[in-house]
This record gives structure tokens, C-alpha cells and sequence, in this order.
């Protein structure tokens, strides 16, 4: 009872090349948290940097950890700390950190080697970010422990929420104004605000910097529209096999949707089939033309006419990142 995901770095590192094309001159940072969104952190990581991303986004430290225990020394920015994250062990890393409070600077500064830190404001998401009131003491206090040598402050930064444009509207400009506070108070780094969805509706967004995450998995970055529109194609697919009549490898603890059932078809030879089931480690699919042993596509491959990732999500309303980051194999292979 095999089921396989199979996936293409040659695909993954094309989506980001066309990505840093229709970005530049803003910089790439590429997202590699959630295990590079179920494709494998190290081998996505490794093909970024060949790919030419600027920088890697690694969410926490431990996946920054982990990417420099594995040789890779590219650049790595983590943003979601707790009171229990090993700053230490991330500043000895060479990770960059995110600061969004008083307290976290002055923790982060003990530490006996220089931190980089790039510091968050709250632009209305209200997730880590430095409330507006407080801004300028941060900025001010951080830029002091640069000139102790404690710090450096290379970055400022934050998150929109993505819910309207006219929303981000108001959040670029109130990012704006933190810009042009820091500057006042001598900040000469770099600005990053835009993920996917920002990066690509809104160039005004995209400053020195873009963090691009599952787009460069082949997800469209914005709503209504395909992947392909934008260059960029899934380098993911997944196959399972027929194993005995009307039933196939895969189930819902494999991380495949039960509401499927009824709405998804999988690719046998030439042919799709209606899944009519959903069990716990296999599924039922309509009769057909197949044998016990034959190969099944879940998804992928759109080149074969199967359902792509966006496609199988539209039918159950939900994302690819919950889909690609859920699924769990037996197999994993790569092709470079």
C-alpha cells in the first residue's frame, strides 16, 4: 500500500527564477517553513539558494537550526519566537531574528555573539508586531545597541493581512510612516512587508525585499486566478496504486480530504475515475479499465489532464497549504 509523493526541484527552482524575474529589483526571500510546505525543507532550501534567493524564511529556529546542521549557510530569517526560543544557539547560527518588543531586544543583546534582527511593526495585523506608540523607543533602543556592536539592524518589517486591497492600502502607509520614523532615527537597512499575495497585486508593496512561500510551490497568489497565469506550476504530484478492485492507497490519515469523496477523480493510464469513498488508508474509485498493481494520480502532473493541487482544494473550499502540509507518504522521491 504505497502512496508517493514525487517532486521536482527543477519545477521549484523555474517558479522562483520567474518569480525573482517579475520581482526585481526587489530581492526574493524564499519561504521554506511547515517542511517547505510538505515538500521537503533541506532539498527545497538547497534548491532556493540555487535558484538565487536572497535569503531564506524559516518561520522559527528551529527550522533555521536545522538548515545549518544540514551545510546550508544561506541567509535565514525566523519571525515566531516564544519565552523558551534558544536565541543563543540562533545568533551562534548566523539566523536572523525578528524584535518587535523592548524585552526581546534587550534578551536577544545578551547574547555574546551579534544578533542581526530585523524589527517588526504592527501595521493592524496585530501578530508580533510593535505597536505604533512604542515604535520609535524600539527603533531608538535598537539602534544604540547597534553602535555598542550588540546588534545590527538590518531589517524592518511586518505583515498585511491580505483581507482587501484598500486594507493593505492603509497598512503600507502606516509602514511607510514607521519607514520614515526609523530613517529619521538613523535605521539605513532593507524593507520586506509583501508575501505572495501583496507581491504580486500590489508592486508598490514589494520595496527591497518579497517573501515568496507556497506560490513557488505552484499556488496561485491570488485569489480567482490560476498558477499558470503567473509562470509557475506544481512541482508536487502525488501517485498511489490500485490495490484490489475499486480500491486505491490512499485515504484521509494519508492527509486526503474526506469531503473529496463524490467530487475528486484520480488518473489511471488515460483515464479519470470518481472517487466514491474516502476511508481511513484507502479509497473506493468507480470500475473501470485498471488492474490490482496499476499507478493511480491523486494530483499533479497537469501535463497528464489529472487534477492539479488549486483544483482539488476548489472543491472542498480550502488551501493548498493545508493539503500539501498534511500529507503524509510513504515515499518521497526528487528529481533535480
Amino acid at each position: 500500500m504505497t502512496l508517493t509523493k514525487h517532486v521536482d526541484l527543477a519545477t521549484y527552482r523555474q517558479n522562483l527564477k520567474t518569480v525573482m524575474e517579475t520581482m526585481a529589483p526587489a530581492k526574493v526571500m524564499a519561504v521554506v517553513k511547515a517542511d517547505a510546505y510538505g515538500h521537503g525543507l533541506v532539498k527545497c532550501a538547497e534548491a532556493a539558494v540555487e535558484a538565487g534567493a536572497e535569503a531564506l524564511g524559516v518561520l522559527d529556529i528551529e527550522t533555521g537550526i536545522a538548515l545549518r546542521k544540514a551545510g546550508i549557510t544561506a541567509p535565514a530569517f525566523a519571525w515566531l519566537h516564544s519565552p523558551e526560543s534558544n536565541f543563543a544557539d540562533a545568533v551562534l547560527a548566523g539566523i536572523d531574528l525578528s524584535v518587535s518588543s523592548i524585552s526581546e531586544l534587550e534578551t536577544i543583546a545578551k547574547v555574546p555573539e551579534k544578533a542581526r534582527i530585523h524589527l517588526k511593526i504592527d501595521t493592524g495585523l496585530s501578530r508580533n508586531g510593535c505597536r505604533v506608540e512604542f515604535w520609535p523607543q524600539l527603533v531608538a533602543s535598537s539602534l544604540e545597541l547597534q553602535k555598542a556592536g550588540e546588534v545590527e539592524v538590518v531589517a524592518i518589517w511586518s505583515h498585511l493581512s491580505g483581507a482587501s486591497q484598500a486594507e493593505d492600502q492603509k497598512s503600507l502607509v502606516l509602514f511607510e510612516d514607521a519607514y520614515q520614523i526609523a530613517a529619521s532615527l538613523g535605521f539605513q537597512g532593507f524593507r520586506h512587508v509583501a508575501s505572495s499575495p501583496a507581491a504580486f497585486s500590489m508592486p508598490e508593496s514589494r520595496f527591497e525585499m518579497v517573501r515568496i512561500g507556497v506560490a513557488a510551490f505552484g499556488t496561485s497568489p491570488i485569489e480567482g486566478r490560476k498558477a499558470i497565469e503567473f509562470g509557475l506550476q506544481s512541482p508536487m504530484k502525488v501517485t498511489a496504486e490500485v490495490i484490489a478492485p475499486q480500491v486505491i492507497s490512499v485515504g484521509f490519515l494519508h492527509g486526503y480530504f474526506s469531503n473529496l469523496a463524490g467530487k475528486a477523480k484520480v488518473l489511471i493510464g488515460i483515464h479519470e475515475y470518481l472517487v466514491t469513498e474516502i476511508g481511513p488508508l484507502a479509497s473506493r474509485i468507480e470500475a473501470g479499465a485498471y488492474e490490482i498493481g496499476d499507478a493511480v494520480l491523486v494530483f499533479g502532473d497537469e501535463s497528464l489532464g489529472g487534477a492539479n493541487a488549486e483544483s482539488l482544494c476548489e472543491l472542498v473550499g480550502t488551501v493548498t497549504d493545508e493539503l500539501f502540509t498534511g500529507l503524509k507518504s510513504n515515499l518521497v522521491s526528487y528529481s533535480s
